[in-house]
């Protein structure tokens, strides 16, 4: 395992994650260059590269690990499970770490991860209701249960 990743990650979303990864199995997957291309944690897909900027993207399994996220209300879910943008009006609460173009996980009203993506607004944009706030990079459409 590469103290470069944890230290990535750790700069990306916070201690929390380098804590919640603490334990666990870090596999790291480098390129033809020797960058980072994707990180697998107890063998499954976490972490990807997002090669124009260096950028290590969640997975729907790695948003399990990152403290920023939006809670979508009940009418959305399935919307948002489909694999469909994240509305700005069916947000019911965040985190209040997320940055516009920064990651996020959008989470049901229980808690349960149904998507993953990037935050087109800021905390405060939110607020004004319009548009679309997330745009969804994977969905739990082809999952049995979402995760937790």
């Amino acid at each position: 395992m590469s103290t470069a990743v944890l230290v990535q990650l750790s700069y990306l979303y916070g201690r929390g994650v380098v804590e919640r990864l603490r334990g666990r199995k870090i596999e790291v997957e480098y390129n033809a260059s020797g960058r980072i291309r994707r990180v697998y944690v107890d063998g499954r897909l976490a972490f990807v590269l997002r090669n124009n900027d260096g950028y290590l993207l969640p997975t729907l399994y790695g948003a399990t690990f990152i403290d920023r996220y939006v809670v979508v209300g009940d009418e959305a879910v399935q919307y948002v499970q489909d694999g469909r943008n994240v509305p700005a009006k069916y947000i019911t609460a965040t985190s209040q770490d997320l940055r516009a173009n920064g990651e996020a996980a959008v989470r049901d009203s229980s808690g349960r991860i149904i998507a993953v993506g990037r935050m087109v607004y800021s905390v405060r944009e939110i607020s004004l209701g319009r548009g679309y706030a997330v745009k969804v990079r994977e969905s739990a459409k082809g999952l049995k249960e979402p995760l937790q």
